[in-house]
Parts: structure tokens; C-alpha cells; sequence
């Protein structure tokens, strides 16, 4: 089964962040994981995955990289799309985000959720993922990481939906659309 790992907080190659081939590796080598993109974003085959994931923990740790990372089935990340929140074009939203975490209870947190800014909004939240929209009025958009850790007080990663519906569509799952 494939399985895809999110890492918050990562720029493959720059300055903190490990190379491609160091994330691969990690996650058994080119023969059954590939990075796509730069962002932290990793495809890998397991039978076992809590063993691959341990395992990419302790070599990752081995060259002195700690982030946090959440990981889900590829089958989840394809089906998850289709609960994406219809955005309307009049309301200029800048970027449709999907943020994931480890479970939590979330039964207290009630939506739509503005950040104190206005530029974020959580439209949706489920035990272990949440879709938000944010805005972009001058050079900054709306930081929706950060925004839902300081929410939640757990770490948080978030990717674009267009990012997960590209991943799906490259790795076989995008028979679940998302919706336009």
C-alpha cells in the first residue's frame, strides 16, 4: 500500500532542510519512496509503515533532522479531496488549504473560524485534518499552519489543495476529483 508523509516546515536543499535524496532514503530508498515536490512531501510503499516510519525517524534524527511529520494512505489523501468546501469567486480567496495533525478531539472547535487577522478562515475540521481558505491583500497571505497551532497546540502541516489533487493525479488516485 503507499502511504504519504507531510513534512511541516521544509524547503528541500535550503538551509535546515534535508536533500531529496536524504528523505527518500530515509523511507527505504528510490526503489519504493519519491519526493514530489520540495515541500516535505514524500510517497513511499510499506507492507509495515509504523516500521518505515520508525525507521525513517531514526535516520532522519542520524543527520540531525527533527521535524515533525504526519503520514496518511495515499487512498486518504485522494478520497479527502472530495470534502473540500465549495469557495466562492467573489470572495478572492488567495489559496484552498488542507492542514493535517495528529488526532485530536476537536469537538469544541466550531466553523467557520476566523484568525485574528481576518486573513485565514477553517471551514472544516476533522480529528486529524482541516480545510481552510486564506487571503493574500498585499504581500502576505494568511498563515494557516500557524494559525491552527496556535489553535490547536499540536504541530501542523499544511499543503494547497492543488498540491494534493497534482500528487493524486501523478501517483494514480485522482479518480476522486476535486471539485472546480
Amino acid at each position: 500500500m503507499s502511504y504519504v508523509a507531510l513534512f511541516r516546515n521544509v524547503n528541500l536543499g535550503h538551509p535546515g532542510s534535508p536533500t531529496s535524496t536524504i528523505l527518500v532514503d530515509a523511507f527505504g530508498g528510490p526503489s519504493v519512496a519519491n519526493s514530489f515536490q520540495t515541500n516535505g512531501t514524500v510517497v513511499f510503499d510499506a507492507v509495515d509503515p509504523e516500521s518505515v516510519i520508525s525507521q525513517a525517524r531514526i535516520g532522519l534524527a542520524a543527520v540531525e533532522f527533527h521535524q515533525n511529520f504526519v503520514v496518511r494512505p495515499l487512498t486518504d489523501i485522494a478520497s479527502l479531496l472530495n470534502e473540500a468546501p465549495e469557495i466562492d469567486p467573489a470572495e478572492n480567496v488567495y489559496r484552498l488549504m488542507v492542514s493535517f495533525f495528529d488526532t485530536i478531539d476537536g469537538s469544541q472547535i466550531s466553523v467557520p473560524l476566523r484568525s485574528p487577522n481576518e486573513l485565514v478562515e477553517v471551514r472544516s475540521f476533522h480529528d486529524s485534518h482541516a480545510w481552510s481558505v486564506c487571503w493574500k491583500p498585499k504581500n502576505t497571505a494568511g498563515n494557516v499552519t500557524g494559525f491552527l497551532e496556535s489553535l490547536l497546540e499540536v504541530p501542523v502541516t499544511t499543503r494547497t489543495a492543488a498540491t494534493l489533487e497534482r500528487l493524486s493525479r501523478k501517483h494514480g488516485t485522482a479518480g476522486l476529483a476535486l471539485r472546480s
